[in-house]
């Protein structure tokens, strides 16, 4: 059995992260294919410069973004290449910052062995549903906000305070060698209802026949975790096994630049295997951050609020 990943790419500085990682599994993985959809000069310039490096192994296939379609739509377009008998598929997003060793290895293994599935999902870190299972298991504190069985939960998607709070957990896990206990978080996902793919895992086959693959205007997320698994009674699993850290949702992401814009090079000093260096001052700069955020969003609810309540209505 092939097996190929890919990645809609790409933002180069969540990429830094991702590439050594996807180098390290060269054993598992023949190829990765880049789905290059954007329209960044430098980050389409970066991404030809890691494929030149390593040609045997990067490819790119490329398809011009379509201004009339949504992301999803856009990213889906690429799917119709990726069906091809005896192959076996593995889509990460491009901010997925970090692989246990055996993550890849795992996956493969746990998609081989379970056919039935239409995709098999990884056990990804910061993805509401899988913080659902983890914080239920008693790895995430419920004082940080209780999350639920969402794909776009209030905690576990939305808020960037959040993402913050359980990176850092995860990373001083890693630090203190505690990962094994979060493969053991059973993932007994609604394989028919919508969780975020940021790494999931597909047999070619099983997109041959479906007969959207070559529509453009197909939102791939919904589709493949909510609609297609219920028409064809294949509901999608997870394997616990195969953990993965995501960086960020569009939600989170302003909050976690701002308050934290090193997370990322810490998971990319992880990713190429150098030894850890805190910065000086992180963590005080973490905080004086943190409280200009905290303190902006307040005033922004303060105005907000006065012109709702306080400010003279015009009179018709």
């Amino acid at each position: 059995m092939r097996v190929i990943s890919v990645t809609p790419a790409g933002r180069r500085r969540y990429l830094a992260a991702l590439v050594p990682h996807l180098l390290r599994q060269r054993h598992i993985i023949d190829e990765h294919h880049w789905w290059l959809n954007t329209n960044d000069e430098a980050d389409t310039r970066y991404v030809h410069e890691v494929t030149a490096g390593h040609p045997d192994f990067f490819k790119i296939c490329h398809k011009a973004v379509c201004p009339d379609l949504l992301m999803g739509e856009n990213i889906w377009r690429f799917y119709r290449d990726y069906s091809e008998s005896g192959t076996l598929y593995i889509r990460l997003d491009d901010d997925v910052v970090y692989f246990a060793e055996d993550a890849v290895e795992n996956l493969v293994r746990y998609r081989l062995a379970h056919r039935e599935p239409l995709l098999v999902l990884g056990n990804v870190i910061n993805n509401a549903v899988c913080t659902y299972f983890h914080q239920r298991w008693g790895l995430v504190p419920r004082a940080w906000g209780r999350v639920g069985n969402v794909c776009m939960d209030r905690y576990g998607w939305k808020r960037g305070g959040f993402a913050r709070k359980l990176h850092k957990l995860f990373l001083d896990e890693l630090r203190h060698g505690r990962l094994e206990r979060w493969k053991q978080v059973p993932l007994p996902i609604d394989g028919v209802r919508r969780i975020s793919i940021n790494v999931i895992s597909w047999l070619g086959e099983d997109l041959q026949n479906v007969p959207e693959i070559n529509i453009d205007n197909v939102d791939e997320e919904p589709f493949l975790t909510e609609i297609l698994p219920a028409r064809l009674g294949r509901p999608n699993a997870a394997c616990s096994e195969a953990l993965f850290a995501h960086f960020a949702f569009g939600t989170q992401r302003p909050c976690l630049e701002w308050t934290w814009p090193e997370l990322v090079e810490h998971y990319q000093t992880i990713a190429e295997q150098r030894p850890a260096v805190q910065p000086i001052g992180e963590a005080a700069l973490k905080l004086v951050r943190d409280t200009a955020w905290q303190t902006s969003k307040l005033a922004n609810k303060v105005r907000a609020h006065a012109r709702k309540h306080w400010l003279p209505r015009k009179v018709a």
